[in-house]
This record gives structure tokens, C-alpha cells and sequence, in this order.
């Protein structure tokens, strides 16, 4: 069975952490996940991926939009600008569907989706086929 290999999560609601976290681990479907409650702390994380012999990159990051100090779309532009060769997918997490956040969603290319929060195990499996069945 196929599984992802690495998840991160960053999201600033402790709250929706925990239950994510349960999705993933009741899920079966990742070897290894880490969350973020704060984007600042997510891209030193990166930056030290970044340097680091032997870095294990996420297969995705899944990221909340709305967030205090920098928001999802703030560290989309950070993380873009990190020298980073590996290129995760982000799938995009909201309490709403603004029509400009699917718009600028699509603009951006390591943008895979965006989903409503909760995330749910069909939502992992479905992104879990459509990434590997996209990389084969």
C-alpha cells in the first residue's frame, strides 16, 4: 500500500491540530507527519531541510490560510524563496471558500487544492492517488 512518506501540517488552531492529527494517524496513510502551529517556525524547519546532507522533504504541507503575524499565502512566498530542490505539494486549508482564495490558489503552482477544514481520511486517500498516480 501506498502511504506518504512525510506530512506537515501548519496551522495556528491547536484544536484543529489534535484532530488532524488523529485523522492522520487513524488513517494508516503517512510514515511520518509534523505540525506547526506558527508559519515563522514551519519555514525555520524548512530552512534547516534546506542545508541539512540528507533532508527528508514532505510529500505535502498542508496549510492553513488564515493565520495571525503571517498567513498561508505569506509563507507560500517565503517558502518559494528558500533554495529548496524539492517541491511538496500544498493543499491549502480554510473554514470558507473565498472565490479569490481558489483564484490565487490556482496561480500558484505548488498549490495542489483547497479543502475545507476538517480534513478528512478520504480527503488524505484521495490526495494520496492523485499525487503518486501524477509522479508515476
Amino acid at each position: 500500500m501506498k502511504k506518504f512518506r512525510l506530512l506537515v501540517f501548519i496551522d495556528d488552531d491547536k484544536a484543529t491540530n489534535v484532530y488532524h492529527r488523529i485523522i492522520v494517524e487513524s488513517s494508516k496513510l503517512c510514515e511520518e507527519h509534523r505540525f506547526f502551529e506558527s508559519p515563522v517556525e514551519a519555514l525555520e524547519y524548512f530552512k534547516q531541510l534546506a542545508t541539512s546532507e540528507s533532508p527528508v522533504f514532505p510529500d505535502a504541507i498542508f496549510l492553513d490560510i488564515n493565520m495571525p503575524v503571517m498567513d498561508g499565502w505569506q509563507f507560500i512566498e517565503q517558502y518559494q524563496q528558500l533554495d529548496i530542490q524539492a517541491s511538496p505539494v500544498v493543499i491549502m486549508l480554510t473554514t470558507s471558500k473565498f472565490v479569490k482564495d481558489i483564484e490565487r490558489g490556482e496561480r500558484i503552482g505548488i498549490v495542489h487544492s483547497l479543502i475545507s477544514k476538517p480534513l478528512q481520511v478520504n480527503h488524505l486517500q484521495a490526495f494520496l492517488d492523485d499525487i503518486f498516480n501524477t509522479a508515476s
